[in-house]
């Protein structure tokens, strides 16, 4: 029996002309929001489905760059939110970076798919007075704090390059100066590891030249500037990893096309 091979994720979805499941490139919050109504409506757990941001004004307040905010109302808020998000990265393209906040009464999911397309999942409890935040103040293992690190560093980029095709260098510049901070913040969990104990009363380690490195970084002061930065951490992002045993297998494919579409002025060509 010939098996068939799963259709590669393409970045249709950001094109202006080009389609993803029979969506045009400017209207592809429309056609997705038809389909997580539909995930909503099946799971009992939740109990209203709304849509707010751009996305609920006229088209015209959203374009591709949008991204498509939902809430959603469930007694348990951050597993539903879960469970949601992963119907999201099954039923439409893969998750390639997400972010989450909130405690057991209000909590967020921010996605980013393959496809670049932007979802935030906001789930919240129904009025009650008599819930406690969560604790949040767990241990973590080493390789899952890299693994958290390598996420937040693709969300930050992408949301970076996306504020520079829209000309925003303020708020693109602030995102941008985030992945050194993650960089850093990789080069401590390494000296952490070699010396065997977070504590460290002096410097002097040899991780301690990864901040001299990140000055080879482009400055994200412009438009240009700002893409140029992200290509530079993410190349040292590979670098630094590289360290790690065993390293992380990364796939920036959709990033550096992100990245190539914001340069060019127009939408991410297939890969």
């Amino acid at each position: 029996m010939r098996r068939l091979r799963r259709p590669r994720a393409t970045l249709n979805a950001m094109a202006p002309n080009g389609t993803f499941s029979g969506q045009t490139g400017d209207g592809w919050q429309r056609g997705t929001l038809a389909v997580l109504g539909g995930l909503a409506s099946r799971d009992a757990r939740i109990s209203d489905f709304l849509v707010h941001g751009s996305a609920s004004g006229t088209a015209a307040s959203a374009d591709r760059w949008s991204d498509l905010d939902v809430l959603i109302t469930a007694m348990d808020p951050v597993t539903v939110a879960e469970d949601f998000a992963r119907q999201i990265g099954s039923c439409l393209s893969p998750v390639f970076a997400a972010s989450r906040s909130g405690d057991l009464s209000r909590y967020c999911v921010r996605l980013v798919l393959r496809d670049l397309r932007r979802i935030d999942v906001t789930a919240t409890a129904p009025a009650r007075d008599d819930q406690d935040p969560a604790d949040a103040t767990l241990s973590k293992d080493p390789a899952d704090a890299v693994a958290e690190v390598i996420n937040d560093f693709r969300f930050h980029a992408v949301l970076a390059a996306v504020k520079a095709a829209r000309g925003d260098v303020l708020i693109g510049a602030h995102l941008t100066l985030q992945l050194a901070r993650h960089l850093l913040v990789i080069a401590m969990l390494l000296r952490d590891r070699d010396a065997g104990t977070t504590h460290h009363r002096f410097g002097g380690s040899r991780w301690d030249a990864w901040a001299s490195r990140l000055a080879q970084a482009h400055a994200p002061y412009t438009r240009a500037g700002i893409t140029a930065a992200i290509r530079s951490y993410t190349t040292l992002l590979d670098e630094i990893l590289v360290n790690w045993k065993p390293p992380p297998q990364l796939d920036n494919r959709p990033l550096h096309a992100l990245l190539d579409a914001v340069e060019q002025g127009g939408a991410p060509h297939n890969r």
